[in-house]
């Protein structure tokens, strides 16, 4: 589960702070996003198209989750 920069394996201590990590889950919703606005969807099936939601919801959460572990860090190191 570590990526090449980071070597820690424990997801809460990666969290907000490697940002390889955080880059790679950025590029991975704005293409999820791009994909649900290029792509019509009505001619996905019902699957694929759920598939799709819950790629963008996953990747959204994650991302929200790095971020607000970012600022806690970034704060709770400043005082």
């Amino acid at each position: 589960m570590s990526c090449k920069i980071c070597s820690s394996e424990m997801f809460k201590q990666k969290l907000g702070r490697c940002k390889q990590c955080m880059v790679i889950n950025l590029i991975m919703l704005v293409l999820g996003l791009i994909a649900y606005l290029l792509i019509d969807l009505k001619k996905l099936q019902a699957v694929q198209e759920v598939a799709l939601l819950m790629f963008i919801g996953a990747t959204a959460i994650l991302m929200s989750a790095h971020i607000i572990a970012w600022c806690f860090h970034r704060f709770k190191n400043d005082k």
